[in-house]
């Protein structure tokens, strides 16, 4: 035998199932501009240190951002994440990497294909990066333990 549900009670039932609905279906989406991969050069004006890397940026929120620079140097492997935050034109942020601090400035410029450039300086080197946004496909996933 089925039971049935008392009428008093479909109304809020159903009032209850369609706001469960609209909240789950209004949930944000992470989409594919939320992540943009970058490549090109940095360049060290105190010590040469110049090397080609790539950017994987992710925009976590209203003005703050997430960068995972990786390449390899000289034969070295790198890859450091880096949060920092400030509008598309006005972006700043601070990193301890191998144990030296620093801070850099930078912007995103549209086009085709976008743009990343920024300064930075700190305890060990100064310097530019200048990057060129790449397909998707060419973003690789960072592997597992590292």
């Amino acid at each position: 035998m089925i039971q049935q549900i008392p009428k008093r009670l479909s109304v809020p039932l159903c009032l209850c199932v369609n706001l469960l609905l609209f909240v789950f279906i209004n949930q944000p989406v992470a989409s594919a501009t939320d992540t943009v991969s970058y490549e090109g050069t940095w360049h060290t004006i105190n010590r040469k240190l110049d090397g080609t890397m790539t950017c994987i940026v992710t925009r976590l929120g209203e003005e703050r951002w997430e960068g995972r620079f990786f390449g390899v140097w000289q034969g070295i492997s790198f890859d450091y994440t880096v949060p920092f935050t400030g509008s598309p034109s006005d972006l700043h942020g601070t990193a301890n990497i191998d144990g030296a601090d620093y801070q850099w400035t930078g912007k995103f410029a549209s086009g085709s294909p976008g743009s990343f450039k920024g300064t930075f300086g700190g305890t060990r080197y100064n310097g530019d990066f200048d990057l060129k946004e790449t397909p998707r496909t060419a973003i690789k996933p960072k592997a597992f333990g590292q």
